[in-house]
């Protein structure tokens, strides 16, 4: 099992590929079947790791609560895995979260970053007493005992089950892999632990408390930027991304009109033939 050793902390990661195009991504599950960072290694000739990061599956388990201090702890651990391989620049990728993760590199680490691709990273709207989204909020009520938590991932299931392709509205090989993806992501859910589902990093750049606030923060951001999003989306708003877009020179914004927050895996082959487009275009190879 790869674990990466850190200062304080183990990471469990997945490697893909090989070479010096760097792609690091970090987020709290990966799928090991397929998805658009596997992608970008098999056609594309990146080589990526994928981190689970602290609190989550085969990573450290975290008890305590760092507050508003969560991004910049994940943010800090994906730096500290760049020195551990030998990795000085990297482009970075996420999802949801894991592109809040990206957020705070371009802002704290903006030395190490190639290129940063946000997909349905937001960051989430500043909403005037919601310091944290109401569907991460979902999760974290949901994990006070085992017994709510069985109900939430019954939930999950059915949501997750009439997004599926029936048989024949697909290519056979897709259908069957569809169900492989569906299987592993419930296993995921299934065996997190209550402290895992009760982590509150709350939105990214908590101290900006208004969205002007939060604007001025992400014009700071000279990272070269693409931003991915679903117009269906109902966790993060394309709007969002737009506000997003508009606030970092330079940046561009894909949106996939039947894209939801899953619209990393749903367009995955396009998402990353997307990804690959950018970094050509913008000389970053």
């Amino acid at each position: 099992m790869p674990i990466a050793k850190l200062k304080d902390v183990e990471l469990y990661y997945d490697e893909y590929g090989s070479g010096d195009r760097y792609l690091l991504s970090a987020q709290q599950f990966h799928s090991r079947i397929a998805s658009y960072t596997i992608e970008l290694a098999n056609r594309h000739g990146f080589h990526v790791f994928n981190i689970q990061i602290r609190g989550y599956g085969k990573s450290s388990p975290v008890y305590e609560d760092y507050g508003e201090r969560w991004y910049n702890v994940w943010a800090q651990d994906v730096v500290d895995f760049a020195d551990a391989m030998g990795i000085d620049k990297f482009f970075y990728t996420g999802v949801s979260h894991g592109a809040g993760i990206g957020w705070y590199l371009c802002c704290y680490h903006p030395e190490r970053i190639r290129a940063f691709i946000s997909v349905v990273g937001g960051p989430h709207r500043k909403i005037p007493g919601e310091e944290t989204s109401p569907a991460r909020m979902a999760t974290i009520r949901a994990a006070q005992s085992r017994e709510t938590w069985e109900k939430y991932v019954a939930g999950l299931v059915d949501k997750m089950s009439r997004r599926m392709p029936k048989r024949g509205e697909t290519s056979e090989e897709e259908y069957e892999l569809q169900l492989k993806l569906h299987e592993e992501n419930l296993e995921f859910w299934r065996n997190m632990s209550l402290e895992a589902g009760r982590i509150d990093p709350k939105k990214p750049f908590p101290e900006c408390k208004t969205e002007e606030e939060l604007i001025e923060k992400l014009k700071t951001v000279k990272v070269p930027t693409l931003m991915i999003g679903g117009v269906q989306d109902d966790i993060v708003a394309p709007e969002d991304l737009v506000r997003s877009c508009r606030a970092v020179e330079g940046s561009k914004l894909i949106l996939y009109e039947d894209g939801t927050h899953g619209v990393a895996q749903e367009h995955r082959v396009e998402v990353a033939d997307d990804i690959m487009r950018f970094c050509v275009n913008r000389n970053l190879l």
